[in-house]
């Protein structure tokens, strides 16, 4: 937040304002204006209320400026209600969300006839409590004071348009209203129904039921609060895709800095910032194989270093069944491409598109050369036995297919600590997200030791893996989220043995297929990537980005 750039915004707001004061006649123009987009409606004319403002050299009301991460999620919201479907925000502390969706809700209730926003929340008084800021409706209301008055609704008065989780226009009709407790949504109809802190809704699998029938379109937002919620459920139980899936990190927000993090990491448990600020679900969760902050930091490597990948890359395939879907993930060294997937349960049709993934991913490295994957490495139970059989009439002999069964005994790998894969792991997919843990953890000690952060380790750079951004796409993302999910335990030979998908399931968790795909390219054991280094010499590379 700078405040010269506050200052320059709020001269330009008041000349718009004196513009339009002075020529009454443009005010149809403006409003017209504002129809049409929103954003220009809320640079010129919405404000906000921070009263830990006081004191400082900012006032407690300023112009809502929206930041690129905000102006997404108006955009995720607005598309959301154009296709007439559920969307869930999953948002870290103080990121400015319930003004987003306020704001939003108010446009909808200024130029919008028809529609109709209902806000419900964990308590009732978030919902709307008089004078309180953080209740929704007071945000309602302080956006609304703040507009001039030709922009009002004709006839609006405050006082009588606006009671207890209520706000009415008088020129349109058009409604905003509340709505507390296990019954939220029970009666009446709407437009779009806002569910507030859904993590932390008591009975919300009874709001789930009562508001299915209220509107078309949901928006469920919450910060984290673990695993055992209906929001955690409705985040990783595969019924929303993953483009119906919204996140609001931290770091998406320009005002929160290194200096902000250190602020809140020293005053925060470890597992209320992961939780809070992080977006990890799994931080009160024992037993997680690979944890979020790993996978955090596998995502942040490439921008801390350049990584190259190898020219020769290993695909994994997951073959999905009923609503799971098949996915590959292609793997060029220590750099993982973008999942692709799709919904198909024909296995013929599914070893045809599996192939052609494969051949699709290609990447070009730091040496200009091409890199591509001529190897897939597919599971093969279950429903994979009906790809395996197509894959035996497999005409594209230029990609060698590799069926594995994960249900296999461990590979005779022998670990640092002396040990086997056979002695440390109850089966070959033990192994396989062992060795993948691995990756991840070194990834996380050395983005620890180039952040210059304790503990810390300056790992070689083919040790490590490096992830797609979320913002390369919903299936990148839903990577990123999956490989956080499974447990890992043990048997009763004291051996490493994965969470069951049965045992997930009843975490309210789906088939980690993506996951699973990345898992499987390291079903190699290591020996292709080792003649793939001595055909090319040193695939990766790391220098100061």
């Amino acid at each position: 937040m700078n405040k010269d750039n506050i200052d320059k915004l709020m001269a330009t707001r008041l000349r718009r304002y004196n513009e339009i004061d002075q020529n009454p006649t443009f005010i149809k123009f403006e409003n017209q204006l504002c129809k049409q987009d929103f954003f220009h409606w809320a640079h010129y004319w919405v404000f906000t209320f921070n009263p830990q403002n006081t004191g400082t050299e900012f006032s407690a009301w300023l112009p809502f400026e929206f930041f690129p991460k905000q102006i997404e999620l108006i955009k995720f919201i607005e598309r959301c209600y154009v296709n007439q479907e559920d969307g869930l925000c999953v948002k870290g502390r103080e990121l400015g969300y319930s003004w987003c969706t306020m704001a939003y809700a108010i446009h909808k209730w200024l130029y919008f006839d028809g529609f109709v926003s209902t806000f419900t929340a964990n308590l009732a008084d978030n919902v709307d409590k008089l004078g309180e800021p953080k209740s929704l409706f007071e945000k309602g209301r302080q956006l609304l004071k703040f507009l001039p008055p030709w922009m009002l609704p004709h006839g609006f008065k405050f006082g009588t348009h606006d009671s207890y989780m209520r706000i009415i226009n008088p020129e349109n009709g058009n409604v905003i209203s509340g709505a507390a407790g296990e019954e939220a949504g029970r009666s009446g109809r709407s437009t779009m129904f806002f569910i507030d802190e859904a993590a932390f809704i008591e009975q919300a699998d009874r709001v789930d039921a009562a508001t299915s029938a209220n509107a078309k379109t949901r928006i469920w937002g919450s910060t984290v609060n673990g695993m055992g919620n209906l929001f955690a459920r409705k985040r990783f139980g595969g019924k929303l895709r993953p483009d119906q899936i919204f996140i609001m990190h931290y770091t998406d927000d320009p005002r929160k800095d290194a200096a902000w993090k250190a602020k809140e990491e020293k005053r925060l448990e470890p597992h209320v910032f992961a939780s809070e600020h992080e977006l990890d679900f799994s931080a009160s969760v024992e037993g997680i194989c690979i944890p979020a902050k790993y996978v955090a930091a596998a995502k942040r490597l490439k921008h801390l270093v350049k990584v190259n990948p190898s020219t020769q890359g290993i695909s994994g395939g997951d073959v999905g069944g009923g609503k799971s879907k098949s996915t590959v993930v292609t793997r060029f060294g220590i750099v993982v491409t973008v999942p692709k997937a799709w919904n198909d349960p024909d296995t013929i049709e599914t070893a045809s598109r599996m192939l052609e993934a494969v051949a699709e991913t290609e990447l070009i490295n730091q040496n200009g050369e091409i890199c591509s994957s001529k190897i897939l490495y597919f599971d093969s139970v279950a429903i994979g036995r009906g790809v395996l059989d197509a894959m035996m009439h497999n005409e594209q002999s230029d990609i060698l297919t590799i069926p594995v069964n994960t249900g296999l005994d461990p590979s005779d790998t022998t670990w640092e600590d002396g040990k086997t894969s056979k002695e440390k792991f109850g089966n070959l997919k033990a192994e396989l997200w062992g060795i993948c843990r691995e990756r991840f953890k070194c990834t996380y000690e050395l983005v620890l030791y180039l952040e210059g952060k304790p503990n810390g380790i300056k790992h070689p750079i083919e040790d490590c893996i490096s992830l797609p951004d979320d913002e390369e796409g919903p299936e990148a993302m839903q990577l990123a989220a999956e490989l956080s999910l499974p447990k890992k335990g043990a048997n009763e030979k004291g051996k490493v043995v994965m969470e069951r998908k049965i045992a997930m399931a009843k975490r309210g968790l789906s088939s980690p297929d993506f996951a699973d795909a990345l898992i499987l390219t390291f079903a190699g054991n290591g020996a292709l990537e080792v003649w793939a280094k001595l055909g090319e010499g040193p695939t990766s590379q790391a220098e100061a980005a």
